[in-house]
This record gives structure tokens, C-alpha cells and sequence, in this order.
């Protein structure tokens, strides 16, 4: 208890753009640390950007233990210069490997109890409740809160940071909705714990425009100075069109949304790009919003697209008719400001004004035991994040039981909650998953042409289909996995469907058709080492042998300890210098 208040209550003085180091001295200390691990988690630092709009967007490249880990290859930094942005983009890099690093231990580190169990240490019931907005019937909310409060989850240590008291939480609960949002890394407790709750700050209010959908303040041109303005200015200087709005909505700390267009490359080069930046100070907020479009953007010359997170994108300015309208005209001053040069003030305003508007602030520490580098991840429940928070107490407990609990022990869970309630469609998914764990396939198929019946949405239609294919496939059924696939593709592509797709096509030895379904799962997720391997077997099968072995290759890149991958490289390199 002593330990943890002292990371997070130390004095953080501000030296440079809200962090409490210059940027030279974060990127040396964090590449020192990264260097004397012992696992292989960094590669290095590239600039992306082409230095037509002049804001410096870097990445940093995870190494084979970083993605083996995070399941990604890259992580983006920004920046109002160059060494800024450098800084930016390693922290997020020991950002999201610190979370995944805890959400793989949370096991360990965690303790398997109930709410009835523990009690007062646990986090108080009636603000764990607020984390979600069900919207279920009366029946199935009773349900769900007597189970609630019987099941077990892992409860992992958090800091109510209003009371400085440690809380216990369910961390799956959590992390199911939140996941990466609200991590931080920093050079200190303090000045991570503002990023991250300022993080949940801005999905909260991106929520909130959408749901109310409706033009919002705009910014003064005039009132904007300083480093603001001179990033502004980067847009200006190549005729970019930009709308600024305050997103605030009723926070304490502001909420800057900006929308951009190029009209000179627009569509054909660039598409229009909408981000938004919560702050202490409206200047840092507006800093964090141009910076995140630049780095969305491509610098508006570009093949790529980005994808949308917490805000809509929009096709054409029609479309983004509630953004380019607005209701009144204010000053950047105008906005909230908590800013302080001292980042343990700010975390302490943050939380009371956090409370003051019915949300109570946690903080887990999150440090990875090899990097020794401040991490924390934010909890606020009632906090909105897009359509996420939007589910059934009872949906999200049997999803988030499906992470930990034994089949064995699921399944009675289930069969229980299925004798008072029978009619839900996530019920019977999840039911259908444990049976298929416990390889009874025949019942899990059942159960999951029960859950299609039952109306669930398309994502979930999706999901239920994957898991349809699946259960096909562990009987051998080739033809229907390959039906069950073309039902589901109809409504929406996710990798997992094209790597059954491509498995059961493989068995079925067309092995050209199973290529194009692992091709495309890489492109839907270019850090899948299996379907690189998966697609050098079938070009193997081609007699396609010297693309094969880039295959093999590239799939070792990812996961080293790939054994199918190791297989099929050295068979083609046996073949290929023997016809040497």
C-alpha cells in the first residue's frame, strides 16, 4: 500500500509539453532498459511521415517477444518535433507491451474471489454496476445481479485515487471493454495517470457526439497562439481545409475535436480524417487533436486509409454536415483548464472533478517487472466508449467468465443462467464455446444454430458463424466449413473466418483458392505468423518453392517458435540448394 501510493502521489514537476523529462532523456533511458532486457521486445525507431505537412510522425517496431506479446508489429508516436515525436512513439510502444505483459499475469498477480467474498475491499457495487448500461429486460437484470455477485472473477489491486485508498477490481470485466484505452506509459506515475484518464476522457466525449449528433462550438482562428498555431499553420501552408470544435461536453478538462480536407487530394490521394485531443490546458488539447489527424492523415498524400476509432470518418463533407456546421463561436481560453505545472496537482483536481460529475477514478500499476518503466492502466467505470459500454450485465459476464473459468466449471455457470433465462442469443454462444471446449461437437453446433435463431447482431452473427465453421471443422465436415464461411463473408470479413476458409480449402486440396483465403487474413492482420505459414504451404503444395520460403520467412519473423513455419522453411531450403 505504501509502495503503490508513493509511485503515483510523488511530486511530477512539468519541464517540457507536459512531460516531467526532456525527450532526449526519455529516449535514452527507456532504449537503455529496453537493451538490458532480456527479451527481445524492440527494434528500432522509423520516421513515416513525408514531410509534406512538417509534423514528424514516427514509429517504433516491436521485436519478435513485442509482437509475440502485443500481437502487433508498430506502434505510432506524434509530436510538435521531431524528438518529441520520437519519444512519443517508444512510449507508446512500452505502453502497450507493459498491458499486455500485466493482462497476461492478471492470473497470477489477481485473486480468484467473488463480490460477496470480498466485500468492502472490493470496489464499491453500486459504482462497479455504472461500468456498463444494460438494457435488458427486468427478469434478466435479476438474474444477472444475483450471479454477479456469486461468480468468481480476478480481482487485481487498483488505487481509488480520490480517497487513496487500493480497491480490488475485475480486471477481465474491465479489460473487455476498455482494452488498450486508458494505458499509459511515462516518465512518471503522475504523468502517465493524467495521460491515461484524459485518454478515457476523450472516448467518453467522442461517445457522447455521437450519440447526440449535433453540431457543435466552434473555435475562433484568431484565439489560437502559441505551438498551437504553428502547427495549424503546417495545414495552412498547403491549402488544407480544418474545422476545430469543442468536444468538452460538460468535463473538466476540454475536448478539441478537428476535422481536415484536402481539397487538393481529395479523394483520390487522401480521404477526409476526423480526431480529436483531451488535455489539462485547451492549448494541449488542440496540440494532441492536430497531431493525431497528421498522423491518421498520411501527410494527405497517400494510398493508405486510416481506420476509425473513436469517431466516425466521414466520405464526403455531406456526410460531415454536423461538423462543419456549428452552434456558436468561442475563444480556445474559453475552454476548462486544470493545467498545473506539476502533474501530481493535476491527477488529484482530475479525480474530485472526476467525482463531482458521478465518476470515481482507478488506477492500476501496470509496470512490466523487466522494463522497470512507469505504466498504469485508467479505470472509470460509467465512462462511455462508442457502443462498447452498450451490453447486458448477463452478456458481459458470460463473455468475460469465457476467459479464465474451465470449461467444466462454465458450463454449469451456463446450464444454471440457461434454466431462467433461455432466450438470449449470447447465452447460447457462449454455451455452444464451452461444449466445443470440451469436445462435444454435436451439442455445441446445436447450441450455436439456436444462438442464430435467437436475432443476434451482425457482429455477433459473424463471431457465431466462426465459431460454427470451427466446430464443423473439428469433425472433418470441409464442405460445410466452406458454407458456413461464404454465409458469414456476406455479412463482414474478419481473419479468423479466412484462415477456416483456407484450412478446410487445403483440405480439400485446392490449394490456389486456400492461398487467397490466408492472403487476405494477413492483410486483415498483418501480424498472423500462422497465415504467412499457412500461405507458404500452400505455395509449397504450388511447387511454388522460392515465394514459399519468403512466406515461411516472414512467419518466422513473427514467431520464431512457429514450428509448422520451421518445417516448411527448411524443406525448401533442402529442395532449393539441392537443385543448386
Amino acid at each position: 500500500m505504501e509502495a503503490l501510493l508513493k509511485k503515483f502521489f510523488t511530486p511530477s514537476k512539468k519541464v517540457i509539453a507536459d512531460k516531467a523529462k526532456y525527450p532526449e532523456e526519455t529516449i535514452k533511458e527507456v532504449e537503455e532498459r529496453l537493451k538490458q532486457c532480456q527479451m527481445k521486445i524492440y527494434r528500432g525507431l522509423q520516421r513515416i511521415d513525408k514531410g509534406r505537412l512538417g509534423i514528424p510522425i514516427y514509429i517504433s517496431l516491436y521485436d519478435v517477444e513485442g509482437t509475440a506479446i502485443t500481437g502487433n508489429y508498430k506502434q505510432m508516436g506524434k509530436g510538435v518535433s521531431d524528438i518529441l515525436s520520437q519519444a512519443s512513439a517508444l512510449m507508446e510502444l512500452v505502453e502497450r507491451f507493459s498491458l499486455f505483459s500485466f493482462h497476461r499475469r492478471a492470473k497470477d498477480e489477481g485473486i480468484l474471489s467473488t463480490f460477496e467474498e470480498l466485500g468492502d475491499k472490493a470496489i464499491p457495487w453500486d459504482i462497479f454496476l455504472q461500468s456498463v448500461e444494460d438494457q435488458e429486460d427486468e427478469k434478466t437484470k435479476k438474474v444477472s445481479l444475483k450471479l454477479l455477485k456469486k461468480v468468481p472473477f480476478y480481482f487485481v489491486p487498483a488505487l481509488e485515487v480520490r480517497t487513496k485508498q487500493v480497491k480490488y477490481l475485475p480486471f477481465h470485466w474491465f479489460w473487455l471493454i476498455y482494452e488498450y484505452n486508458g494505458s499509459a506509459g511515462g516518465n512518471t506515475y503522475p504523468e502517465a495517470s493524467v495521460q491515461a484518464i484524459c485518454e478515457l476522457i476523450e472516448r467518453h466525449t467522442n461517445a457522447l457526439s455521437i450519440r447526440i449528433n449535433q453540431p457543435m462550438p466552434a473555435i475562433k482562428r484568431e484565439s489560437i497562439k502559441g505551438p498551437s498555431e504553428e502547427l495549424l499553420k503546417c495545414y495552412e501552408r498547403v491549402g488544407i481545409h480544418l474545422w476545430i470544435r469543442d468536444m468538452t461536453y460538460g468535463m473538466p478538462v476540454p475536448t478539441i475535436a478537428v476535422m481536415a480536407m484536402d481539397p487538393s487530394t481529395f479523394p483520390e490521394r487522401s480521404e477526409i480524417v476526423y480526431a480529436a485531443g483531451t488535455a489539462t490546458s485547451p492549448e494541449r488539447a488542440l496540440i494532441r487533436a492536430l497531431t493525431e489527424v497528421a498522423q491518421l492523415a498520411g501527410d494527405f498524400d497517400t494510398e493508405g486509409k486510416y481506420v476509425e476509432s473513436g469517431l466516425p470518418k466521414f466520405a464526403n463533407l455531406d456526410e460531415a454536415k454536423v461538423i462543419t456546421d456549428f452552434t456558436y463561436e468561442i475563444n480556445l481560453s474559453d475552454l476548462p483548464n486544470l493545467s498545473s505545472d506539476n502533474h501530481l496537482e493535476e491527477l488529484i483536481a482530475l479525480s474530485q472533478a472526476m467525482k463531482e460529475r458521478g465518476y470515481e477514478v482507478y488506477l492500476i500499476d501496470i509496470e512490466e517487472e523487466n522494463l522497470k518503466l512507469p505504466a498504469v492502466y485508467a479505470i472509470i467505470p460509467g465512462i462511455l466508449f462508442r457502443e462498447r459500454t452498450v451490453i447486458p450485465y448477463l452478456y458481459q459476464l458470460v463473455r468475460t467468465l469465457s476467459l479464465y473459468l474451465p470449461a467444466e466449471e462454465n458450463l454449469k455457470i451456463l446450464e444454471e443462467i440457461l434454466k431462467e433465462i433461455d432466450n438470449k442469443y449470447y447465452v447460447w454462444a457462449y454455451y455452444g464455446n464451452a461444449l466445443k471446449a470440451l469436445f462435444r461437437f454435436d451439442e455445441a453446433i446445436i447450441a450455436y444454430e439456436k444462438a442464430l435463431l435467437l436475432e443476434p447482431t451482425v457482429p455477433d452473427m459473424v463471431a457465431l458463424f466462426t465459431q460454427l465453421a470451427d466446430a464443423y471443422f473439428k469433425r472433418g465436415e470441409w464442405d460445410k466449413v466452406i458454407e458456413v464461411c461464404d454465409r458469414a463473408l456476406n455479412l463482414g470479413e474478419i481473419p479468423e473466418l479466412y484462415n477456416l476458409l483456407g484450412r478446410a480449402l487445403y483440405k480439400k486440396s485446392d490449394f490456389a483458392s486456400a492461398l487467397q483465403a490466408f492472403l487476405r487474413a494477413t492483410e486483415l492482420d498483418p501480424s498472423s505468423a500462422i497465415d504467412y505459414a499457412n500461405a507458404g504451404y500452400c505455395l509449397k503444395a504450388l511447387n511454388l518453392l522460392p515465394p514459399a520460403e519468403i512466406f515461411f520467412r516472414k512467419a518466422l519473423a513473427l514467431d520464431p517458435n512457429l514450428t509448422i513455419a520451421k518445417k516448411g522453411l527448411e524443406y525448401c531450403e533442402n529442395i532449393l540448394q539441392n537443385k543448386n
